[in-house]
């Protein structure tokens, strides 16, 4: 589901909070609670991917890894993992951003994909996969998935009563499975689907590094995101990927940037540091550093 997008002036600012270590929650909560005194509505989607390994990790359980037919690595989610995850990205981190910006005057609302099918998704299908001893099998019981819809009348009705969306994986099916979604793609979706103005996505490096060995190598601003993927590796691949859908959905502008920075959000929205993201129609231009 989707809506017509508001004015300008009534558009949103997406802003995503990485789940990594070293994310500096209070500092980021601090420039939302400014943002919406501002009179900005804002969107905040939480990830969660350090709290969710340290409890996996407490409760002795692992996301095991696999090789596919085609020789790409994956992090494979069974239904006891997602639960633990679940307790982690929902119970942990979406509710102690939903508590900061409570304890800061904002009216925030904590919601996983499923409440409200705020977020609905496609299960992955069956993964052909090769064991340690070379044998394929098929597996189909791994709950990955992407998103395929936004509630966005639900989450418009939400910031015309005043609150701040506080929105995080796990999505939903149609039939009502959960599944894992990535949570750049979870911004990126809430993003193009409300129409923002801006999507932040903010962790715990400085933006896209030409060199991810020198923080001096940061690519300022691209208009030519596709150009800009061979100098991302690991997570920054998939925030790249979540930035370029954010712009082909619709939204003018796209950040990456760090969180452990003065005012993290208005850095990136002000261009005082990580990279901007725009797109160029019909044409391509090469990153400046």
């Amino acid at each position: 589901m989707s809506a017509a997008p508001d004015a300008p002036s009534r558009r949103p600012v997406i802003v995503k909070i990485g789940g990594a270590a070293g994310v500096d929650l209070e500092n980021v909560c601090s420039d939302v609670v400014e943002l919406v005194r501002q009179g900005e509505r804002v969107v905040v989607v939480n990830g969660g991917s350090e709290a969710g390994e340290r409890l996996l990790g407490s409760l002795g359980l692992a996301r095991p890894e696999a090789t596919t037919a085609n020789g790409n690595v994956v992090r494979l989610t069974y239904a006891p993992t997602l639960r633990a995850l679940t307790m982690a990205w929902v119970g942990e981190v979406n509710k102690a951003v939903v508590l900061a910006l409570l304890a800061k005057g904002v009216t925030a609302l904590g919601l996983c994909g499923a409440d409200g099918r705020v977020l609905t998704a496609r299960r992955r299908p069956p993964l052909k996969l090769q064991d340690s001893d070379g044998r394929m099998r098929i597996d189909r019981e791994h709950l990955a998935g992407e998103v395929s819809s936004v509630n966005a009348p639900l989450l418009g009705t939400l910031l015309d009563g005043g609150y701040v969306p506080v929105v995080c994986p796990p999505a939903v099916t149609e039939d009502g499975v959960l599944v894992n979604v990535d949570a750049d793609h979870v911004a990126s979706s809430i993003a193009a689907a409300l129409g923002a103005k801006a999507l932040v996505i903010l962790s715990n490096v400085p933006g896209l590094l030409a060199d991810p060995k020198d923080p001096a190598s940061l690519v300022r601003s691209s208009d030519d995101v596709e150009g800009c993927m061979p100098l991302a590796g690991g997570r920054m691949r998939y925030k790249l990927e979540a930035v370029r859908r954010a712009l082909q959905g619709g939204v003018p502008t796209a950040y990456v940037s760090a969180s452990r920075v003065a005012r993290p959000v208005f850095c990136a929205l002000e261009e005082a540091g990580g990279t901007k993201f725009t797109l160029r129609d019909g044409g391509r231009a090469d990153a400046g550093a």
